[in-house]
């Protein structure tokens, strides 16, 4: 066995822990090289619990990485564990203020330093220019130059408190419709575009100094027949050779349908390292024996003489460079921010205040992005701590069938609490779902007296409901501002 050779195809490895305490198979394989772990929710049970998780896992060896998809907003995993509740990026978009993104980055950083992580998965510096984009809700908005001042902005902020950022996924999927965790999304740009201005927030990320950059699974048609993690043309060609970047790349989660229906994990791995890339995620559900077939399929692509070893090598020595930033005093902490932005960025029109104490909330549930983890609406608990009688309806895709459904519950909360009980519909893009559209139009002709809580992408005007408040996302601060409007406090 070549004992340099394993460690270096180890070395690039990043899979999941998949519990909170530390499994078995982690502590020969941490020696064997491994480069370190992607958290994700189901790691974490509480602040205490994961700052000893990461101070054992550090205790291992020096230089284990540990990485998280922090972007505050939709998509967080510590902040019902210590860290912080900061609205997402959207929201940072929509108050267009550089110095506030970068406060909020520097406070996500601080968090993160204090639960003892080296690397932040974010930000997602995506463009929304299709507004079908199931992550328009992460990306800092539909202008381009907008998005690229903010992504900067936060980049700074990060990496002031000690943390390594990583600007995704590139070239940038907001062009398409299509969620990478489900399948391939589309982006059908020529290369003479990204150059010109697609690419433009990971050329001002690259400016900010950020230490990593997540390529996508994107399909780019018209510059390569593969996706984008395996495609020498757009890591080597490009992102390499014509933006000049010298960090760190790591792919998004290899497990996905994006990938996954192209390669299976073990050819994935090679080409992805083969086409530039320095880091394998390995995805949520990726573990021992994932960790150990990409090693041997790395080992045996040197052996055989399709992969260079140097390409390894490169690879192991700029991810020694991550996570080496110096480390901002935790006591810097504010955690009064959040809540402050989430109230600055609101948008309240009509009358939006409850009256009644009786109040029937309707939700209209998006598609689930695996991305967003356990992020939950808010709002209902937080009226029923205000002493409101709250009940409830969810509807999904699967559950609806039919307006009649809606009405008849509207019709049944009312003829129990009154003519006078209010309804409250929570909507996030609601412009995606077209049951949701035609849903919305038959309330607004049957009850427009509802009050409508916006927490998603705008996309649908609720002007002619009596009341609507705009919150940019859902994050629990978001949640928060909308319960203090709707109580008029």
């Amino acid at each position: 066995m070549n004992s340099e050779l394993d460690r270096l195809a180890y070395g690039v490895l990043f899979p999941a822990l998949g519990r909170p305490k530390l499994p078995n198979w982690v502590g020969p394989r941490i020696e064997a090289g491994l480069g370190g772990f992607v958290i994700f929710g189901k790691d974490i049970v509480d602040g205490d619990q994961f700052q000893r998780l990461a101070a054992e896992l550090h205790g291992l060896r020096d230089h284990v990485l540990l990485s998280i998809d922090e972007e505050g907003g939709d998509v967080t995993r510590l902040e019902n564990h210590g860290g912080f509740s900061m609205p997402g990026n959207r929201a940072l978009g929509e108050l267009d203020d550089l110095e506030l993104t970068r406060q909020a980055a520097f406070q996500i950083g601080l968090s993160l330093v204090e639960a003892g992580i080296d690397w932040d998965l974010a930000p997602a510096v995506d463009t929304a220019v299709n507004p079908m984009s199931p992550n328009g809700i992460r990306c800092f908005g539909s202008d381009r130059d907008v998005v690229s001042r903010h992504t900067a902005a936060w980049v700074k902020g990060l990496q002031a408190a000690g943390v390594s950022a990583c600007a995704k996924h590139y070239p940038g999927h907001g062009l398409s419709g299509t969620d990478a965790h489900l399948a391939t999304p589309l982006v059908d740009v020529s290369r003479a575009e990204l150059l010109d201005s697609y690419l433009n927030p990971f050329r001002a990320a690259i400016a900010a100094g950020v230490d990593s950059i997540m390529v996508s699974h994107d399909l780019v048609p018209q510059v390569d027949d593969v996706p984008s993690t395996i495609s020498k043309v757009l890591l080597t060609d490009i992102l390499r050779g014509q933006l000049g970047y010298d960090g760190v790349v790591i792919t998004d989660a290899l497990e996905m349908y994006g990938i996954a229906d192209v390669a299976p994990l073990a050819e994935a791995a090679v080409r992805a390292i083969e086409a530039g890339a320095d880091a394998l995620c390995l995805g949520a559900w990726a573990f021992l024996d994932d960790v150990d077939v990409a090693a041997a399929a790395l080992v045996e692509a040197v052996e055989s003489g399709r992969l260079p070893v140097e390409r390894l090598r490169s690879a192991n020595e700029r991810l020694a460079r991550l996570g080496t930033r110096p480390k901002a005093d935790v006591a810097l902490r504010d955690n009064a921010l959040g809540q402050r932005l989430a109230d600055q960025v609101a948008v309240t029109h009509g009358d939006p205040v409850l009256r009644s104490n009786a109040v029937l909330i309707i939700r209209l549930e998006p598609t689930h992005s695996p991305a967003a983890g356990s992020a939950g609406w808010g709002v209902e608990q937080l009226l029923r701590d205000a002493g409101k009688v709250v009940e409830s309806i969810g509807l999904s895709g699967q559950t609806y069938n039919g307006p009649g459904m809606a009405r008849a519950g509207v019709g049944e909360f009312r003829s129990e609490y009154g003519a006078d009980s209010q309804v409250v519909l929570l909507v996030r893009g609601a412009h995606r779902f077209d049951w949701q559209e035609k849903l919305i139009g038959e309330l607004q002709t049957q009850h427009p007296d509802l009050i409508v809580v916006d927490m998603g992408v705008p996309g649908t005007d609720y002007s002619a409901f009596a009341g609507w408040i705009q919150t940019f996302g859902s994050a629990p601060v978001c949640a928060r501002t909308a319960a203090h409007r709707l109580l008029g406090s």
